[in-house]
């Protein structure tokens, strides 16, 4: 369970962050892969192995 708080951890400080420049240069085509990526991400991650 540790690991998968390590890894919302650095989906939120990279993807937010990201997203949240991507929102205020009004970059939308740049929103929506970072979007997207993190989708991917949290997916993979909770995903069971």
């Amino acid at each position: 369970m540790n690991k998968l708080n390590s890894n919302i951890t650095v989906f939120v400080l990279f993807f937010g962050l990201a997203l949240i420049e991507a929102f205020q240069k009004q970059n939308w085509l740049e929103a929506i892969i970072f979007l997207a990526l993190g989708i991917i991400s949290l997916r993979a991650d909770f995903r069971k192995k």
